[in-house]
């Protein structure tokens, strides 16, 4: 879906300087910056995360090389400029905010999400497992080290295209990112996940394949500054016809916890995907939402407890017809509580709304 998108002064590479090259051809720096040195040994997943993210990689002397390019540093500026200008603060204002008003929970489910382990993490940085959901191939770590130069500087526009609108505003348009990697060699969803993992400082343990009711998946573990993780991708339809119950006998195994919707399509409006609603109803501790998740009418006030955080007039134009009465009419009747970031597409902070419905 298109969707505007707010625009940002990125920093721009003084390629003026540079030799001139011809299109395509890997061009090494005489006097590259300091901190993207030559290293040795065998890059792995980290240092591919690392890479992705603008970071110096540990491991890989292919890959430090090549991070010794103009080509680049391109790609690491503009990824350090949008993560410092926009989306670290962001974060940073996320966590601030659960920490006083979400309980911790160990497992996350975030339906529709696809790959947005970042702000997922953000919202529960102490959760221990993060089930993440959507349509989106897995795919796995790109095998960097053994590619041509060429090709692997090549797609790193494509990936920068793909993540810019989570990295600006907060969520995946899913159409550009599925084009944009598609056409590169950064297919699926695991390089958008490790570089996440970097650029919030955290440390790639481990990768590896998974199956859950017959769909794809792959599981990533990784450590930060609130210990272990474990971050479950499943690429499954969560539609009646294709939410079965291997899927989610899966899911309730993980245990009960928090289940988050953001820039969810207003799919569980949906009759056709009552199946996953009714299932995280039953079988979630709290829920925290905005506007295009689960409609407020199905909360039963005898089994929960809603507090209402930001603003709510209506859906953006695109969704005009998924407009909630019973939540306009619970914003006006309840004193909502300020809330400094945007979410989904109302990713102005001040036209933002977030519930916390936690059940008795």
């Amino acid at each position: 879906m298109n969707l505007r998108i707010v625009p940002i002064a990125l920093l721009a590479f003084a390629a003026s300087c540079a030799p001139s090259k011809k299109k395509g051809q890997v061009q090494y720096l005489d006097d590259p910056p300091p901190e993207f040195k030559t290293v040795g040994g065998i890059a792995d997943a980290n240092d591919v995360a690392l890479f992705l993210a603008g970071k110096p990689v540990r491991h890989g002397e292919r890959l430090s090389r090549l991070q010794q390019t103009a080509q680049y540093q391109d790609h690491q500026l503009e990824m350090r400029a949008v993560w410092r200008q926009l989306a670290s603060r962001r974060v940073g204002r996320m966590k601030a905010w659960s920490w006083d008003n979400v309980a911790p929970y160990k497992v996350v489910n975030y339906p529709f999400g696809g790959p947005d382990l970042l702000y997922a993490s953000a919202m529960f940085p102490r959760a221990s497992q993060y089930n993440l959901m959507g349509l989106e191939k897995a795919g796995e770590v790109p095998a960097l080290e053994s590619l041509p130069p060429e090709e692997v500087l090549g797609a790193l526009p494509a990936y920068r295209r793909a993540t810019k609108t989570q990295l600006r505003v907060g969520y995946f348009i899913t159409e550009d990112m599925k084009s944009d990697l598609d056409r590169s060699s950064l297919r699926g969803v695991t390089p958008i996940m490790l570089g996440s993992i970097a650029l919030m400082g955290g440390e790639v343990k481990s990768v590896s394949g998974t199956s859950v009711g017959g769909y794809q998946g792959l599981e990533i573990r990784y450590q930060d500054e609130n210990g272990g993780h474990r971050a479950t991708y499943v690429s499954g339809d969560l539609s009646n016809g294709g939410f079965n119950d291997s899927y989610q006998q899966w899911l309730a195994a993980q245990g009960r916890g928090v289940t988050y919707f953001k820039a969810a399509s207003y799919l569980m409006h949906d009759d056709r995907f009552s199946k996953a609603r009714n299932f995280f109803l039953s079988n979630s501790s709290a829920i925290v939402q905005d506007d295009s998740g689960i409609p407020i009418r199905h909360f039963d006030a005898n089994q929960w407890n809603i507090r209402y955080f930001g603003n709510y007039e209506a859906p953006i134009a695109l969704f005009a017809k998924h407009a909630q009465a019973e939540l306009k009419a619970a914003y006006d009747a309840n004193l909502s509580s300020p809330l400094n970031f945007g979410s989904g597409y109302h990713y102005d902070p001040a036209d933002a709304n977030l519930i916390v419905a936690v059940k008795r």
